[in-house]
């Protein structure tokens, strides 16, 4: 274990505790969220076979994400993930500020995310006890069961997230299994139910293609990857685990959802109609995978779907309310986190050894929005386009690690690949944030200023008020560790 030091007694550095199938399982178990059930629904009824591309484009991105994401977090791996990275990539104060208005940011968005997660998870809990008691008293049940393992540390919140995964997978593959092999009460699958009138699989550009269509759903498929990157500073030889848990985990992602989507868009609805036609009936669309459940299995899958929302949900806040707060823990273990409360908010309990403080004030500000609109759709749009901004900013990054700072010189983990994959990350992000949002660029560009906004101010705020460093010097830190956690080795 990784030495831990303390600051006049508080524990400020986190162990190395997890490794590549931990990684693994927070990384999955964030992207396959409940909201990925709904997205996925919508498009696969509304687009059939031409949302499988989408969502393989989506892959492309997410794949070139991740990689950029695996380098940067393996030269730098530490809890504060974005803020670490533009801290020490820039330096100086100009460092320092875009690394808390990244920290910030980031933070700001999975507010919008989260809160669509929450509710979609909550519609779940309530179908699974089948009572009608109000929506916000289940958000509010799921938000206390995300907080409480993390209290306990990354490798049990990791562990809880992985039983959780299985059993939400688990549930995806019956499902996709049942449509294409005809065990349920739906009808044959055929080829002839994927043609829905929508743009075919090689019609991508203009404002009815396939990439307005269906490339923002098909993003969101995969949102959240990056997740695993506050992670680093307790993953035992993130070198190798990180990269391996990434990849593993996008292909995962990918066979799932082409398997449920196209196993269950394919199959013919037992009461006639379409499959979109059934799913825009209840919950306003924001629940298909209830709508899924109860037309294969009656009551039985309804409570199956119900039970896959729930740990989707849950397990997805779990990394979560793990990886936002260990950022935010990050910027105020460098006395960064607005003056005076940097000293509670960067430094862990001493007996938990969690940044206790950090977890229990996101989960309240993220399960408070979730509280106040239960639009699942509606939040999954509004945090997709701040979370694609935040996309090029990663591989944006990953460039100038090479040319900036002490990292210039260091062998890096995608050797002379960096810079040509980020680079083509910076483009098709591009493109396709472009083109997902074809025609509502200005509605969405207003949300994400007040994202942007809050986070700048917050953030000129913080750089202004007193920042003593809350964390250890650097003369007093073992050399061994540190020279270890530089090369990315296990210690």
């Amino acid at each position: 274990m990784a030495a831990v030091h303390h600051s006049r007694g508080l524990p400020t550095e986190l162990p190395k505790t997890i490794g590549t199938w931990q990684v693994f399982a927070a990384g999955v178990a964030l992207v396959v969220a409940t909201t990925t059930l709904v997205s996925d629904f919508n498009g696969y009824f509304s687009l059939g076979l031409s949302f499988a591309v989408a969502i393989l484009i989506a892959f492309i991105i997410n794949l070139l994400l991740g990689l950029s994401v695996a380098e940067l977090a393996v030269d730098h791996p530490k809890a504060g993930a974005l803020f670490e990275y533009g801290k020490t990539i820039v330096g100086g104060t100009a460092g320092r500020f875009i690394g808390v208005f990244l920290a910030f940011t980031f933070a700001g968005m999975f507010v919008f995310a989260g809160a669509g997660e929450t509710a979609a998870g909550g519609l779940g809990l309530q179908a699974l006890v089948n009572s009608d008691t109000n929506l916000n008293l289940y958000i509010v049940i799921l938000a206390v069961a995300a907080v409480l393992p993390n209290l306990f540390g990354i490798r049990i919140a990791a562990s809880v997230s992985a039983v959780l995964l299985l059993g939400m997978l688990g549930i995806r593959w019956f499902f996709g299994l049942a449509g294409f092999l005809g065990f349920s009460d739906a009808g044959p699958w055929s080829a002839a139910n994927l043609d829905t009138g929508g743009p075919g699989a090689l019609d991508w550009f203009g404002a009815g293609g396939l990439l307005a269509t269906g490339l923002v759903l098909g993003f969101w498929t995969f949102v959240g990857i990056e997740f695993v990157a506050p992670l680093a500073e307790e993953t035992r030889n993130p070198r190798r685990n990180l990269p391996v848990g990434i990849v593993i985990g996008l292909l995962v992602i990918l066979g799932t959802s082409w398997l449920m989507g196209l196993g269950v868009a394919g199959s013919t609805p037992p009461g006639g109609g379409t499959w979109a036609e059934l799913a825009a009936s209840q919950c306003d669309g924001s629940c298909p995978q209830l709508v899924v459940g109860e037309q294969m299995f009656g009551g039985t899958g309804r409570g199956l779907m119900a039970l896959a929302s729930v740990s989707a949900t849950l397990g997805s806040m779990i990394v979560a309310f793990a990886a936002i707060p260990r950022i935010l823990f990050g910027v105020a273990r460098e006395g960064l986190f607005f003056g005076p409360l940097s000293k509670p908010f960067g430094t862990l309990d001493s007996r938990l050894g969690t940044p206790v403080l950090a977890i229990v004030t996101f989960a309240v500000v993220s399960t408070g929005a979730a509280l106040f609109s239960a639009k699942v759709v509606d939040w999954i749009f509004a945090g997709a386009y701040v979370w694609l901004l935040l996309y090029v900013v990663y591989h944006v990054l990953l460039i100038a690690n090479r040319f900036m700072g002490s990292a210039k010189n260091a062998p890096h983990l995608l050797g002379p690949y960096g810079i040509p994959l980020a680079a083509a990350g910076v483009v098709l992000t591009i493109v396709g944030l472009y083109y997902a949002f074809l025609g509502s660029h200005a509605f969405f560009i207003q949300k994400s200023a007040w994202v942007l906004g809050v986070a700048l101010l917050a953030s000129v705020v913080a750089i202004v008020l007193p920042h003593p460093h809350v964390g250890p010097p650097a003369d007093e830190r073992d050399p061994a560790d540190q020279r270890r956690t530089e090369q990315g080795a296990s210690p």
